[in-house]
C-alpha cells in the first residue's frame, strides 16, 4: 500500500468515537478494521464528521474539523 496507512473519511449522525457512550454501537470501523485486518494491514486511519445530524452548529463545527484534518494531511 505503498508504505501509507489507508485512510477513510466519514460522516456520522451520532457520535460512536471512543469515550462516547455509544462506541459499542460503531459497526462502521469495527468492520473496516477486522476487514483489513484479516488482509494484514493493522495501521488505519479514520477522518470523522460525526453529529452531523444534531443540528447546525453541530455539523458545522464537525465538518470543519474534519476539513481540517483532511487539510493537514494534504500539506
Amino acid at each position: 500500500m505503498n508504505n501509507y496507512p489507508p485512510r477513510f473519511a466519514s460522516s456520522r449522525g451520532g457520535y460512536y468515537g471512543e469515550g462516547a457512550p455509544t462506541v459499542g454501537l460503531d459497526h462502521q470501523e469495527t468492520y473496516l478494521k477486522g476487514l483489513f485486518g484479516f488482509l494484514g494491514v493493522t495501521d488505519l486511519r479514520f477522518i470523522r464528521a460525526e453529529g452531523v445530524a444534531l443540528g447546525e452548529e453541530a455539523r458545522g463545527k464537525s465538518l470543519e474539523a474534519a476539513q481540517g484534518e483532511i487539510l493537514k494531511l494534504a500539506a
